[in-house]
């Protein structure tokens, strides 16, 4: 996907956005969205959801490792500021993360991403999409759910930051 607006829409309550594929400078803006989220929505992590997950580099790094043939998205308000973004791989279908800043949740600016990034992959061949979510991760296992995500069984343990992290599988077919 280019830099045009991929998508736009208004959304609850007269609340517009657009997406469009991210670029170098949306880098530290996306890492923003996911501290504010994952302070917010992620307590289940105790201490380690209070502090930022990465490194300001980290965040340049992550826009260029989604260089195409793979999906970065950015969700933009009115004002052009960054309220949300979904990265995706097609090379497997993927939906590899997905993040909306909590001060404009529940206004459909997930769903808007999440479509987005479907496309994204039905346009590059994929017939089935496929996510990894912690399973303590309640909102994001309910957005998923309504969009025709299911459970395959399969879970996934991992570290981070010295905690141990258990996230589902969660399937869709496109």
């Amino acid at each position: 996907m280019d830099d045009e607006v991929a998508r736009r829409g208004a959304l609850d309550e007269g609340f517009m956005v657009a997406v469009r594929g991210a670029t170098a400078a949306d880098a530290q803006a996306i890492g923003a969205v996911v501290d504010a989220a994952v302070r917010a929505g992620w307590t289940y992590l105790g201490e380690l959801g209070e502090k930022p997950m990465f490194a300001p580099h980290d965040w340049d790094q992550l826009v260029a490792d989604h260089a195409p043939p793979n999906v970065l998205l950015v969700a933009t308000d009115q004002a052009g500021r960054v309220v949300g973004y979904a990265a995706a791989h097609p090379e497997d279908g993927e939906m590899f993360l997905l993040f909306v800043d909590p001060a404009v949740g529940g206004r459909g600016v997930g769903r808007t991403l999440l479509a987005a990034a479907h496309d994204a992959l039905r346009a590059a061949g994929c017939p089935q999409a496929f996510l990894f979510t912690h399973e303590q991760n309640e909102r994001a296992l309910a957005v998923y759910a309504s969009a025709g995500y299911r459970r395959d069984g399969l879970v996934r343990v991992s570290e981070f930051g010295g905690t141990t992290i258990k996230e589902l599988r969660l399937v869709k077919e496109l």
